[in-house]
């Protein structure tokens, strides 16, 4: 299953793709970055996934990516604070329900989860 509806009108712009052996949960760049930088905004520790995207480093340096703590991921994902993002209201308005659909999408993952930066 390919779910690509947080890229559906940015094609040819960056996109991160989640995905496992089984599904693929394609984004454009933009809605994930606001959303990972709204919680580096939080008082939550630079670690796993925050701290990849932090240093640069992670799906940046090799994609793809395994996420090493997909429960500590899930755990950095639902502080998400919508006061915390500092963009336009477009893309505030969809970083939540994004947010809830990663989310899910770890949740529901039962094997490895990567993530592939393009």
């Amino acid at each position: 299953m390919i779910n690509t509806k947080y890229y559906d009108g940015f094609e040819g712009e960056p996109e991160v793709v989640l995905f496992n052996d089984h599904q693929r949960f394609i984004m454009w760049n933009g809605y994930f970055e606001s959303l990972l930088d709204s919680l580096l905004d939080t008082n939550l520790e630079k670690e796993g996934i925050l701290e990849e995207y932090y240093n640069h480093e992670g799906w940046y340096d090799d994609s793809p990516w395994m996420i090493p703590d997909v429960p500590l991921t899930i755990w950095q994902l639902k502080h998400f604070d919508l006061n915390k993002v500092n963009q336009s209201e477009n893309i505030k308005v969809v970083l939540p329900e994004l947010a809830h659909e990663i989310i899910l999408f770890l949740e529901n993952s039962k094997e490895k989860v990567w993530i592939e930066y393009d």
